[in-house]
């Protein structure tokens, strides 16, 4: 068998982030949305993160099991927020990638190795979440044209 468990911590975790909206109600409609998405604490211009704080006990941590799967069975599919954490993970390799990249073509006299661009393209794909072909990623205002 397999089985999903979580556990509870014993404390409270405050995050405070801005807004833009014409009422209070709106305000917390477009919050929730973006938690549910997991892109809430993504402290963007548009979304800033003003506060993010924890305070609590020292209460032991408690466990249940949230679900049973037979061994076969494929896990559930991870929230927004876990897909959200994978994404700014790769988005850094991506970054990375091309930062040696370009640094080792320039010492080469400006010739990159393909295969280092491959390494941060397939970075790039895993940061995009998708299994697009080519690759839907989203990007700024310009995107969907």
């Amino acid at each position: 068998m397999k089985y999903v468990v979580q556990y509870t911590l014993p404390y409270k975790h405050r995050v405070m982030v801005g807004i833009k909206a014409d009422s209070s109600n709106e305000a917390i409609r477009k919050a929730e949305a973006l938690h549910d998405q997991g892109d809430l604490m993504q402290d963007s211009a548009e979304v800033p993160l003003l506060l993010d704080d924890c305070e609590g006990d020292d209460s032991p941590l408690h466990y249940t099991v949230k679900q049973e799967l037979v061994e076969d069975e494929p896990w559930p599919e991870p929230y927004g927020n876990v897909n959200t954490r994978y994404q700014n993970k790769a988005a850094l390799q991506v970054g990375k990638l091309l930062i040696n990249a370009y640094r080792r073509g320039e010492a080469q006299g400006g010739s990159i190795d393909w295969d280092e661009l491959d390494l941060a393209y397939q970075a790039a794909l895993d940061a995009a979440c998708n299994n697009e072909d080519p690759p839907l990623i989203k990007v700024g205002k310009s995107a969907g044209r």
